[in-house]
């Protein structure tokens, strides 16, 4: 079963493309297919934002986002790590092999 990946987007995004959307004579579908997101997604922005729901979710929304900036980080050093591990290891057995003047 795959996972699915949820893209989570922050207040100044979602109040830019309601913005957009809510000019006269630009279609809530044209923005949403501009911004490459589903329709019913700007709607309910649409719909929060008026009634004033949709400023309270931008501190959890920001948490959402470091929280992931944070767990990309410890993969890329998790991987650096291993890394660097398996290069002391192959130096330790050249140091064995071939060892220097003291």
């Amino acid at each position: 079963m795959k996972k699915e990946k949820h893209t989570f987007y922050n207040y100044q995004f979602k109040h830019a493309a309601v913005s957009v959307a809510n000019h006269p004579g630009i279609q809530t579908q044209a923005v949403a297919e501009a911004l490459r997101i589903h329709p019913f997604m700007l709607s309910r922005w649409k719909k929060e934002m008026r009634d004033g729901v949709l400023e309270n979710n931008d501190k959890s929304a920001r948490s959402r986002t470091e929280l992931l900036d944070a767990q990309k980080k410890i993969k890329a050093l998790e991987k650096e790590l291993k890394r660097l591990r398996s290069e002391n290891v192959v130096l330790k057995k050249a140091e064995r092999i071939f060892p220097g003047k003291k």
